[in-house]
């Protein structure tokens, strides 16, 4: 992977956090959880996405195991 894509994965990640850590201080929950909600809505809306057919979907475990992060369980 290229440094300027580490870069931009990086930011990202980041802003995500900072949005989390924001939604997680609002509602009085830990970021862990809020965290996991977000995590949880990924998939969901990726499975959504492929069940619709849309020519061109990313496959998310394709993408998950180039980041070394596929999941084990659903």
């Amino acid at each position: 992977m290229y440094d300027e894509e580490i870069a931009s994965i990086n930011s990202e990640m980041r802003f995500i956090t900072l949005e989390l850590m924001k939604i997680a201080q609002e509602r009085k929950k830990s970021f862990k959880e809020v965290a996991g909600e977000f995590i949880s809505n990924v998939y969901c809306l990726d499975r959504m996405v492929k069940e619709s057919g849309v020519k061109g979907a990313v496959r998310s475990h394709s993408i998950a195991h180039r980041n070394g992060r596929a999941r084990t369980s659903r």
